[in-house]
């Protein structure tokens, strides 16, 4: 009768390592697998709701942006309240982020019939409409996407192409949005968006939002088998060494 074994391929002092990543990788993957589709249930779900009859709690709220544009587009050079920077890089058939840079100043959102404090910082923004992108693509990075990277302060490694693509995302006064998000009492009795798990600003319609939330989440699926993946390597390997 031949007794089979498991032999391990990688050294003893790699599996514990290869473990943790992989233990790291699976559970933040499913937790934000689960936040996106939490977030796409609760956008579905939620009705909009006009500043003046807010109460605390979720809600969905449609207006216009109120604030000074303090802060100047990295690329476009535009006045504006928030601004978003991200350069990619193709590499072995995958897109690759190499910058993912933004910055923003407290604003205040007008329904017409009241005002809402907005961080959006603190948001996950999602933005599509012309007005507020800027995106194209390059065969090799150009002396202008160089000279933005400069100023940023950002030197990202190996960008060389042979394809490289950028996108700049906006916001200005007068912007229209529609906000989810947990609605607390901020000072002066005015209304703010707290920091809780549900936090969107989009330009988008409702339902593109709600499809771009799923996506993200099966994108995070993707990665939670991968992490899955490396923890059953690595126990396999620690089976293999100790057998």
């Amino acid at each position: 009768m031949v007794e089979s074994r498991a032999v391990a391929i990688l050294p003893s002092s790699a599996v514990i390592p290869l473990l943790s990543v992989g233990g790291l990788t699976l559970a933040g993957s499913v937790w934000a697998a689960l936040r996106g589709w939490r977030t796409a249930r609760l956008l579905a779900s939620t009705p909009p709701t006009a500043i003046s009859a807010l109460t605390p709690g979720l809600h969905e709220v449609r207006g216009a942006i109120r604030g000074e544009g303090s802060l100047r587009s990295p690329l476009s050079d535009r006045p504006c309240v928030y601004w978003r920077f991200l350069v990619e890089q193709r590499r072995q058939n995958a897109w690759e982020v190499l910058v993912d840079a933004k910055d923003a100043v407290d604003v205040v959102l007008d329904d017409g019939g009241g005002r809402m404090v907005l961080q959006p910082r603190l948001a996950d923004v999602v933005l599509s409409r012309p007005e507020h992108t800027n995106s194209g693509i390059l065969g090799v990075p150009s002396a202008e996407l160089t000279a933005v990277l400069a100023r940023l302060g950002e030197a990202p490694t190996g960008l060389q192409g042979p394809f490289v693509r950028y996108r700049e995302e906006l916001l200005a006064d007068g912007d229209r949005l529609h906000v989810v998000g947990t609605v607390v009492q901020g000072g002066d009795d005015t209304w703010e968006l707290g920091a809780g798990d549900v936090h969107v600003l989009s330009d988008r319609e409702e339902a593109e939002v709600v499809r771009h939330e799923e996506r993200m989440a099966l994108r995070w699926v993707g990665v939670a088998v991968v992490g899955l993946a490396l923890v059953a390597f690595a126990v396999s390997e620690w089976w293999g060494a100790t057998a």
